[in-house]
């Protein structure tokens, strides 16, 4: 989540606790969750979720979701929508977060820009942060498993500078039901997927030293491997040099592979 007005009705709902730790962002956790607080804007985002995830190599396939406010053009404010589209103004690039399941909440596209944007045009939401999530998280977990849930927080007739660190509490805190049951089939759906092979990847950690965000990748990889290939990857048959020649080769090889649903 970008801002600490944002977190506060799920820090006391899943009465989650300050993580005391010196930490680059600030993060609250329980033993199901963590919430990183990353700050406004792609970059500050892009660092948080390589951060976060770097604190928890061992976790394979994490759920990763994106809550936070954004604005559109005609929906009422309060308005809670899933992204099911997500475009970086700047860059060009478009993501699409899958959706094998009955969404909650209305789904629309989402546009990130660099800055507020002051118009409001098009049938669609706009953030600061979205795309950067997106495009960081995807290389860490399964595409099913990464999300943006965007409560609205200003339109056409109540602009953002409305808007109010209270208000934006109270959204998203009665939104904490979509965010409920989003949560509960993103767990369902992580169950249902192959479990990862602890012994192979133990077997690359022993082989070369790794970062603990390549440690991380190199799981979702493992992953990946056996889902397009329908067996464990053979490390002995990669001639590898260390860990990045590593991880390098095996998506050479995973992009290379025909792959039919």
């Amino acid at each position: 989540m970008a801002l600490p007005c944002e977190a506060r009705p799920l820090i006391k709902a899943w009465n989650l606790k300050k993580i005391t730790q010196k930490q680059a962002f600030a993060s609250y956790g329980n033993e199901f969750a963590v919430l990183t607080v990353s700050g406004i804007g792609k970059v500050a985002m892009a660092g948080a979720v390589a951060y976060t995830l770097a604190q928890y190599p061992d976790v394979a396939e994490p759920i990763m979701l994106n809550i936070g406010i954004a604005g559109h053009n005609r929906l009422p404010v309060g308005s809670c929508l899933l992204a099911d589209r997500i475009a970086d103004a700047d860059s060009g690039r478009r993501f699409y977060p899958q959706l094998p399941f009955a969404a909650p909440c209305p789904t629309r596209g989402l546009t990130t820009f660099a800055q507020a944007a002051a118009e409001y045009c098009g049938d669609y939401l706009r953030d600061m942060e979205a795309s950067a999530f997106y495009e960081t998280a995807v290389k860490f977990s399964s595409s099913e498993l990464i999300h943006c849930l965007k409560v609205v927080s200003d339109n056409s007739e109540s602009p953002l500078a409305n808007v109010t660190e209270d208000a934006v509490a109270d959204w998203i805190g009665a939104s904490l039901p979509v965010v409920e049951a989003l949560l509960t089939r993103l767990a369902e759906l992580a169950n249902s997927q192959p479990k990862p092979d602890r012994k192979l990847y133990r077997e690359a950690l022993g082989r070369f030293h790794f970062t603990a965000s390549n440690a991380a990748k190199l799981q979702a990889v493992l992953n990946r491997w056996r889902l397009v290939y329908g067996e464990p990857a053979d490390l002995n048959r990669i001639d590898a040099k260390n860990a990045k020649d590593l991880l390098a080769q095996m998506e050479a090889l995973l992009a290379e592979k025909q792959f039919y649903l």
